[in-house]
């Protein structure tokens, strides 16, 4: 399935979902954006079965309620030009450029530097989990961005102290 042309779409690589799930922040994205997509190899990344993470049914969840869907990374030979750039995040990527080039307005949400330069080499709309957390802020679903930034590295997912910096001085705290 793919989205209808002409749309805003958002679509989500593993790392930000784990961690706004680890933070029990997850319903940051449907309240921010409805539907969100991720591809199927991301949903394997984290969905992997017996070996999920501690919070995987978090994310399971959001898979039955609907509006964390699945999607077919297009086929096609898309290599990414940086060689850190993993599979995964390949294909979402890749989703992304596709779904732009049929007219969508696209979003990636992705923290991974060498992901974050490909999608940008790409010319792709970006925000990470930090971003997500002060646009939360900023539309209102939260009161404050500087406890959950607090607490999402509090629960091991680097941060570093320039975006923490930026996103707090963007929501003005």
């Amino acid at each position: 399935m793919s989205a209808a042309p002409g749309r805003r779409v958002v679509i989500a690589y593993a790392g930000p979902l784990i961690a706004l799930a680890r933070i029990e922040a997850l319903a940051l994205l449907p309240g921010l954006f409805g539907r969100v997509y991720l591809t199927a190899m991301v949903r394997d990344e984290v969905l992997p079965g017996t070996a999920a993470f501690p919070d995987a049914a978090v994310l399971a969840r959001a898979l039955q309620e609907g509006w964390l869907e699945v999607v077919d990374a297009p086929p096609s030979a898309f290599k990414p030009l940086n060689p850190g750039v993993d599979a995964g995040e390949a294909s979402a990527i890749h989703t992304a450029c596709a779904w732009r080039d049929a007219g969508d307005a696209v979003l990636l949400v992705m923290d991974d530097r060498a992901a974050r330069l490909e999608a940008r080499a790409h010319g792709l709309a970006l925000i990470g989990t930090a971003g997500v957390i002060g646009l939360a802020k900023t539309e209102g679903l939260i009161p404050a961005a500087r406890p959950v930034l607090q607490r999402l590295a509090g629960a091991g997912y680097y941060l570093g102290r320039a975006v923490m910096d930026a996103v707090l001085a963007d929501v003005g705290e």
